[in-house]
């Protein structure tokens, strides 16, 4: 199964993943690091803008990057959808 690790970047400062999750394939990964996203969006609700310059970097067992998930972008699509 393959592993991958879900990294975090905050203002430029990487918080690594050192541990990872195997998971059945990368659809597997990316409805993971959309779940993660959400929770961080979710727990810095009422402070605007606080998420500017966070991503989720998503990395294979090689670590290689096979996605990047900007969370600010990721909180203003959700915004978009609510007003919608």
């Amino acid at each position: 199964m393959p592993h991958f690790y879900f990294h975090l970047w905050s203002g430029g400062q990487l918080t690594p993943d050192e541990v990872g999750l195997p998971l059945p394939n990368f659809d597997a990964a990316k409805r993971r690091v959309e779940s993660m996203a959400s929770s961080i969006i979710g727990q810095s609700e009422g402070a605007p803008g606080s998420l500017s310059g966070w991503d989720i970097e998503v990395a294979d067992h090689a670590g290689r990057t096979v996605l990047i998930v900007p969370i600010n972008d990721l909180q203003q699509n959700m915004k978009r959808k609510q007003a919608a």
